[in-house]
């Protein structure tokens, strides 16, 4: 084949054939490098999903999120239902967004092949394929997949709503989709925050066809089917992350800086990529002011604007998310839109390098363009195929561990302290099933409930630890013989608003007080413990 026909095949959609049997491989190639990430197990925000849904009736699953959550309750209506019907072992909890996970792949070729062809879809399929965060949130039990997918069918129906002779149709279906994105996830706001602004945009430079009166009434439809909810939503506005310090503004350049990292979809070598990403972007960029006629006749209108609208949504939402002083986890719904954006830049890109080359040294732009399809090969897949394969070798919390390793017998006028209580939804959850009692330094009664309401104040109680002691003795005098102290494997400190450095001061406390019998540890990705068993006979 031609060096000239292959790039054309990267601009004209009608030369790909059987698109949706290479779409169909990578959902498959998707499938299995997701499937050993099935066996991290879950860590406390998991087990927070599973109390969430936990309850017998919706009512009380809507009752029990606005308590113990800063999200809405769409995702954990769906887990209720999931957990009735299929049950919550490790795996089965874990495949919604599994499933999710998936129709994130054929949800990025859609809206490539809005932007220019099924060439830059097929890429930007292949890309959340691989990337590293895509296959990572595919077995995590949150509602980052679900809202990640609802992010880019809004901003797919959304474009087709300015263009399409079915307008009103793909409206509507915006309408539906911004809400739920909405009582999914709260970063949704972000989102359409951006596509309000790109709107206004539009309208004043007179770029598409916008009927901004369709739009005013589709914000307005939006924002009424979202009024039940908006008292909770300003609750947990007010709440925050008690335990999350917001950067100073000088810093928050740097935190846009480390949120455009998060989303390159590499491992390995990734300063170059962001050269090469960063390059592709300003010709991308500066081609949307471009008025030479070579330029009007290879980008029709229409998908100009399509790319103008993903560019200034990736960007703003970048932005705002960074202004709020949020990364990592934070962006991930906005990730696969990164996607796209890079896929048809970098593909931009590499037509220049084909023009430049053919002109200048036209035996060598054959050998550039070869040379850089096999660097990006070898930077992409191999690493993250590598990442993949390996990353269920090790369990998100020592606490499955735990678990397993527990015996009935052991639990004979037993009961369990966990330190610090943010561990419990975790405890809770693997223990469900073997009655056991245990309690939490922090939140004493019913600790697996986790709430950032009123947190702050339970850790600055200053009676904190005395009220714990306490409540050791009450035990002891109702017959218990037995403490298994479980804590955290590292020295805890003060994050935020929250005062976790008093949770060092209870394990010294219960070795100086009664005997330890037995110390286990049990590692973990996220969550490393140590158990300490300790006889409820005081030292002498």
């Amino acid at each position: 084949m031609q060096l000239k026909k292959l790039l054309r095949l990267a601009i004209n959609s009608n030369n790909i054939k059987q698109p949706h049997l290479i779409l169909g491989s990578l959902m498959l190639i998707g499938l299995v490098l997701r499937l050993p990430s099935l066996s991290l197990g879950a860590w406390r925000d998991e087990g927070s999903t599973y109390f969430n849904a936990l309850p017998i009736d919706l009512r009380e699953v809507i009752n029990t999120v606005i308590y113990s959550e800063l999200n809405p309750p769409g995702f954990y209506l769906i887990m209720h239902q999931w957990i009735q019907w299929f049950g919550a072992d490790d795996v089965s909890f874990k495949l919604p967004a599994f499933i999710f996970g998936i129709l994130l792949i054929p949800a990025t070729y859609t809206l490539g092949s809005l932007l220019s062809s099924r060439t830059i879809g097929l890429i930007a399929a292949a890309v959340t394929t691989f990337a590293p965060e895509a296959i990572y949130y595919s077995q995590e039990a949150r509602p980052y997949t679900l809202a990640a997918l609802l992010c880019c069918l809004v901003v797919f129906l959304y474009c087709k709503a300015i263009y399409s002779k079915k307008a009103k149709s793909y409206l509507l279906g915006f309408v539906i989709c911004a809400t739920t994105l909405l009582y999914v996830q709260y970063t949704g706001l972000i989102l359409l925050a951006s596509l309000a602004i790109i709107t206004l945009y539009l309208k004043w430079r007179g770029v598409a066809n916008i009927r901004l009166t369709r739009f005013v009434m589709a914000y307005i439809i939006i924002f009424l089917l979202f009024t039940p909810w908006l008292q909770v939503f300003l609750t947990h506005l007010h709440t925050g992350l008690p335990w999350y310090t917001k950067k100073p503004w000088l810093m928050r350049p740097k935190i846009l800086y480390e949120n455009f990292q998060y989303t390159l979809p590499i491992i390995r070598w990734r300063g170059l990529a962001e050269l090469i990403i960063l390059l592709a972007l300003i010709i991308q960029a500066s081609q949307f002011f471009s008025r030479s006629k070579q330029f009007v006749n290879q980008w029709e209108l229409r998908l100009k604007t399509y790319t103008l609208i993903l560019n200034l949504n990736a960007l703003i939402s970048t932005i705002v998310v960074a202004a709020l002083s949020y990364s990592g986890r934070y962006m991930f719904p906005f990730a696969p839109l990164a996607w796209v954006v890079y896929s048809s830049s970098v593909i931009n890109l590499l037509k220049h390098i084909y023009y430049y080359w053919n002109e200048k040294f036209n035996r060598l732009s054959k050998q550039i363009v070869l040379i850089l399809l096999v660097t990006s090969i070898i930077l992409i897949i191999i690493p993250n195929i590598k990442y993949a394969m390996y990353l269920g070798n090790s369990e998100k919390s020592g606490i499955r561990s735990l678990a397993a390793d527990v015996q009935k017998n052991d639990q004979e006028k037993t009961f369990y302290l966990i330190n610090p209580d943010y561990l419990s939804p975790t405890f809770g959850y693997y223990f469900a099933h073997k009655k056991v009692e245990f309690y939490g330094v922090g939140r004493w009664n019913n600790p697996e409930i986790f709430s950032p309401q009123g947190y702050a104040e339970v850790w600055g109680n200053p009676t904190l630890i005395s009220d714990i002691e306490q409540r050791i003795q009450n035990k002891i005098h109702d017959g218990y013989r037995q403490l298994f102290f479980i804590q955290q494997a590292k020295v805890m400190s003060n994050y935020g608003k929250m005062k976790y450095s008093v949770a060092n001061e209870v394990l010294p406390r219960l070795k100086r007080n009664y005997p330890l019998l037995e110390k286990t540890d049990y590692p973990g990705k996220n969550e490393s413990i140590t158990l300490y068993k300790f006889s409820l006979i005081k030292k002498e």
